[in-house]
């Protein structure tokens, strides 16, 4: 690496604070392939939580996104050099318009990719319209993210909050067969948007809301609420949250003699986090939905998934890592379909008429760029670890899931 390369890198750190660019050597291990080189250097930016009780979805999606600039960068494709500079928004509001002032001002940078939290995005969303630079979503899902106010600046690779819980009702309410339901959500737009959307799932199935609580995001202790939920009975709980929040919940089902009440969420509970929230004994039988299809079951993920692990990060691939993959092959293939200097202006419209093929097929958008490949698919906690549904144990019939007989 040349001194004036290093000199940017060191930089750079200094300034951010977190940060994670396409030289040198990432903190969770990996070392990425490229490096400094004859060719001029471009920008994109990656927001998501990288400390705090989200880190590890987070850094996950941060691995996943830059990985793919590594393999960019070792191909040749291109006649620049693109270096990745991640940002921490610590799943905090405040924090995220702090990081995207940051990477809206870095000389370079034509393309940002975040984040895992809906209220998040909600607040750096402005910033990158009113700076004209492109914003692809990986992982929050509030539906309202994208819409024709925010196209063509802002697109998303993954579903919805309402495409998820569709596909979890169907296995919850009608596969599954719960009917019962008690809701803990927390009050954010997150929490407010699963709740509607699941809601109306529980209308379209004849299921039965027992009780409903929404709580602070920052609440840890719900023995007063739980206490309710084991007076009203009922077969399952909604967690309407993310993964800390949840794991504090069935973590305190079990200490409250609760263990015949299923847990179910969609893919914010779907973590690394969760089990380690709740502890592996604790977590069993908790049931989820994850964007996507599973890697280990196409060419094109297993590759993905054997080239992550000879990277030796830290933290495993997680529920959204593929969709940050996937948001790096849309900025990827919009660089190449730019003609001349690759700049943001062009970026937002090549990424708007993306075709990019990735680990979940090819992504399109539509007319108010969300994606027209809202995949997903079912999971339960089994010995410590989300095993897909219809390999589990619990799918056979050789364990049973709380609540059913």
């Amino acid at each position: 690496m040349n001194r004036k390369r290093l000199g940017v890198c060191l930089a750079a750190l200094l300034a951010v604070g977190t940060l994670f660019s396409g030289c040198g050597k990432d903190d969770n291990g990996g070392t990425p392939v490229g490096g400094a080189d004859d060719r001029p250097v471009i920008k994109v930016g990656f927001m998501g939580p990288l400390t705090g009780g989200n880190a590890s979805e987070g850094s996950a999606a941060r691995n996943g996104f830059t990985m793919a600039f590594d393999q960019l960068n070792e191909s040749g494709e291109l006649p620049y050099f693109v270096e990745v500079v991640a940002m921490d928004d610590g799943s905090k509001p405040e924090t995220g318009t702090s990081a995207v002032q940051r990477l809206v001002t870095t000389d370079g940078i034509v393309a940002i990719s975040g984040h895992w939290n809906s209220p998040v995005a909600e607040a750096t969303i402005p910033i990158c319209k009113s700076n004209n630079i492109p914003l692809v979503i990986w992982g929050a899902i509030g539906e309202t993210l994208t819409s024709p106010e925010n196209y063509p600046i802002v697109t998303r690779v993954c579903p919805t909050d309402r495409q998820e819980n569709e596909k979890l009702a169907k296995y919850v309410l009608e596969d599954l067969g719960y009917k019962n339901i008690y809701i803990i959500s927390d009050t954010t737009s997150y929490g407010q948007s699963n709740t509607q959307a699941f809601r109306e799932q529980m209308t379209k199935y004849n299921a039965n809301l027992v009780g409903i609580d929404e709580v602070p995001d920052t609440q840890n202790d719900f023995r007063a609420i739980l206490s309710k939920v084991k007076q009203a009975n009922p077969d399952a709980i909604f967690f309407g949250g993310v993964a800390m929040g949840a794991g504090l919940v069935k973590s305190q089902m079990v200490d409250a003699n609760m263990d015949d009440i299923l847990l179910c969420g969609i893919s914010g509970i779907c973590s690394e986090d969760y089990i380690i929230a709740a502890g592996a004994e604790n977590a069993e039988g908790t049931f989820s939905t994850k964007p996507g299809t599973d890697p280990t079951k196409t060419e094109v993920g297993q590759k993905f998934l054997a080239d992550y692990e000879a990277k030796n990060y830290s933290v495993p691939v997680g529920a959204f890592t593929p969709y940050s993959y996937d948001a790096a092959q849309v900025i990827i293939q919009a660089m190449k379909d730019c003609e001349g200097e690759i700049t943001a202006e062009q970026m937002i419209e090549k990424i708007a008429a993306v075709k990019a093929n990735g680990l979940l097929g090819e992504t399109q958008f539509d007319e108010i760029g969300q994606t027209t490949n809202p995949a997903s698919y079912g999971l339960v906690v089994q010995d410590g670890k989300w095993v897909p549904w219809e390999e589990s144990l619990y799918a056979t019939g050789e364990r049973t899931l709380p609540g059913r007989k």
